[in-house]
């Protein structure tokens, strides 16, 4: 059973009771990732979410981590475009203590000047690791070369703009988007639902102090073929990806799209992986990957192989888009994808993190709480005939395409 419930104190809470679960997972969404920086700080929304662990206004970073892990717990956050989320993982003997710590991670962190320098190095350590690894290099020189400014950053930031973040622009970002008005708190679990909720009211917010929701952004998709070439010294095999323009999450042919998403590249018995690999050898790695955000998408595959077997490669892949427009030929793959696709949203349901990452995308994505059923019965509704039209239209859009071949 959903609640969702709108504090005095800003905060947008969605609980989701499961009374045969010993545990709950606790999300706090902020609306802040690297599409809402600029040149010149691209990267601090990722530097704040390192940052926060180091030390709240009550707590250093053992007395953060500890509560939570000597349990077996998980603490832990992550940024991407749109989002900075911290979540937990805990027995339902702890959720009130992790409500606490994830609410002072967000509402009360530290920020000491000497905390903020020790996590940027590691942050720069961690570009640079990114900048070694082909996979990372053929996405972000696709992303750089399609999308808008704000998109085409990457959620790292550079390390030109992680070395000059300061203390002062730091407190100026994270004054600007860390408010209760543009943090959704989702917990999915057992739990007490008074309790749970008499504490998230308690949380002090400085409501009047703001006076907006933030929404999440979309990015701007270039309206012309491209096609990036690069190479890299040390590198055995071609990594390519290449993408095309795709129903945004808003659009009724959002599900149809997640459907065609998984039989082209979603497991050994895809389409993809049985068409380029099982039956003509021609990669070693193979997979789609369907990007949606409100108002665009974007339908990638990437593909991991040899220099000489590109040719090849690229005109089979051609005979796979041009095969998935045929209604006879593409039935069997229609069946496994849908029933792949409710498959894996059924098992999602069994873990309470993945169900309130869910909760959470569904809600700040619709503006409406959608529940795990309803999201599974719009699977259910979708019918063949649909995905080809996807299939059709997806093909004759333009195609961006990224390569990442051996420096010989």
């Amino acid at each position: 059973m959903n609640k969702h419930e709108r504090l005095n104190n800003g905060i947008d809470a969605i609980l989701v009771q499961r009374e045969s679960m010993l545990s709950a997972s606790i999300l706090f969404g902020v609306k802040a990732g690297s599409a809402m920086e600029n040149e010149t700080n691209a990267g601090i929304s990722h530097l704040i979410e390192h940052s926060v662990f180091r030390g709240t206004k009550r707590r250093d970073s053992i007395q953060i981590k500890n509560p939570i892990e000597e349990v077996g717990g998980e603490l832990n956050a992550f940024t991407s475009k749109n989002f900075t989320v911290y979540f937990s993982k805990i027995p339902t003997m702890k959720i009130s203590e992790a409500i606490d710590i994830l609410s002072e991670l967000v509402f009360e962190p530290n920020f000491k000047p000497e905390d903020i320098e020790r996590e940027k190095s590691i942050i720069l350590e961690e570009i640079a690791s990114y900048e070694d690894d082909p996979g990372s290099i053929v996405m972000e020189n696709l992303y750089q070369n399609i999308y808008d400014e704000d998109f085409a950053r990457p959620v790292l930031g550079y390390k030109e703009t992680i070395t000059n973040i300061n203390y002062d622009m730091i407190m100026e970002y994270y004054g600007k988007f860390y408010n209760p008005l543009n943090v959704d708190v989702v917990i999915v679990g057992k739990f007490d639902e008074d309790k749970v909720l008499s504490q998230l009211k308690s949380i002090n917010s400085k409501k009047d102090h703001f006076t907006f929701k933030r929404k999440i952004k979309s990015p701007k998709i270039k309206n012309e073929n491209v096609k990036i070439e690069r190479t890299k010294k040390d590198l055995s095999s071609s990594y390519m990806v290449q993408g095309f323009e795709a129903p945004p999450k808003l659009s009724k042919d959002y599900y149809a799209t997640l459907v065609l998403n998984t039989f082209l590249g979603s497991g050994m018995s895809s389409l993809l992986f049985s068409k380029l690999r099982e039956e003509n050898a021609l990669v070693y790695e193979v997979a789609s990957h369907y990007e949606a955000y409100p108002l665009s998408g974007l339908l990638l595959f990437f593909t991991l192989s040899s220099n000489e077997k590109l040719p090849v490669l690229k005109d089979k892949f051609q005979e796979i888009i041009e095969m998935i427009q045929n209604y006879d030929e593409v039935t069997k793959w229609f069946n496994y994808g849908k029933n792949r696709l409710i498959g894996q949203l059924t098992l999602s349901m069994e873990n309470n993190l993945s169900l309130a990452l869910t909760t959470f995308d569904l809600y700040v994505n619709y503006d409406k709480i959608i529940t795990m059923e309803e999201f599974i019965d719009r699977i259910e509704n979708v019918n063949i005939e649909d995905v080809i039209r996807i299939a059709k239209d997806i093909s004759q859009s333009n195609r961006y395409i990224s390569l990442l071949y051996p420096d010989k």
